[in-house]
């Protein structure tokens, strides 16, 4: 466990649990933006910390692992703001096709990634052999 990333997460989760401890005592407060950017800006919160558990709990971390990682949030992250969106009449709903396009890129990422782990190990086999 790298605990340069794992002490700041434990921060944020403690701060959003303050966060909301503090919002249900004091329900006649709010943002004075919309809902819409209320929830992104929640979404981005989770992500960040997400990403900081995981990069605390990661044995190796390479860049495509990562860049794996932050496209796979980013889907999950617009797959619920599509969930949570509720469109007027002749809107459209822009942030489905947005999640699964960063998912289709993420799992090309992670098959690229698959493709070269086992071209090392099989040049590491044919290493041991000669």
């Amino acid at each position: 466990m790298k605990k340069r990333f794992f002490i700041p997460a434990c921060v944020l989760v403690a701060a959003a649990i303050g966060f909301v401890i503090y919002a249900v005592g004091h329900p006649e407060l709010s943002f004075p933006w919309s809902i819409q950017i209320i929830h992104s800006l929640y979404g981005l919160y989770v992500d960040a910390v997400m990403l900081l558990f995981v990069l605390a709990f990661w044995k190796k971390v390479t860049c495509l692992n990562l860049l794996t990682l932050l496209f796979e949030l980013g889907a999950v992250f617009f797959l619920v703001q599509s969930i949570l969106t509720v469109f007027q009449e002749g809107e459209s709903n822009w942030y489905l096709p947005l999640a699964l396009g960063l998912n289709c890129v993420a799992l090309f990422l992670n098959a690229a990634q698959q493709r070269k782990q086992k071209g090392e190990s099989e040049r590491m086999k044919r290493e041991e052999h000669k």
